[in-house]
């Protein structure tokens, strides 16, 4: 992964941070969400290049390129926190096994 830096304008920040705040709401960390953003940027750019003549077409695509962008983000933060709560649960029942073992009750698995 490599890290970016650049200038903006006041205008566009403002313009970033609507962005960000929506991308929040939705449960975006905030690196997640200047990463989004970032990505649907890239793909507008190469939609308007390759089609600068289908605007209607071309706005529908960045639409739901961005859209996509933001579920693959979403979808990634959930299968993170699914195995961050896997690992949790399993630590919790070898505690309550071995807890069990120690005050010696029987469980249905002996």
């Amino acid at each position: 992964m490599k890290k970016v830096s650049f200038e903006i304008s006041d205008e566009q920040i403002e313009e970033i941070k609507e962005l960000k705040e929506d991308l929040e709401r939705d449960g975006f960390s905030s690196d997640d969400c200047y990463r989004a953003i970032f990505e649907m940027g890239i793909k507008a750019y190469w939609m308007e290049r390759k089609n600068p003549d289908d605007k209607d077409i071309r706005k529908q695509l960045i639409m739901l390129a961005s859209k996509y962008s933001a579920m693959r983000f979403k979808y990634f933060q959930l299968v993170r926190d699914n195995q961050t709560l896997d690992i949790k649960l399993k630590g919790y029942e070898a505690e309550n096994n071995y807890l069990r073992g120690l005050s010696g009750i029987r469980t249905d698995e002996e």
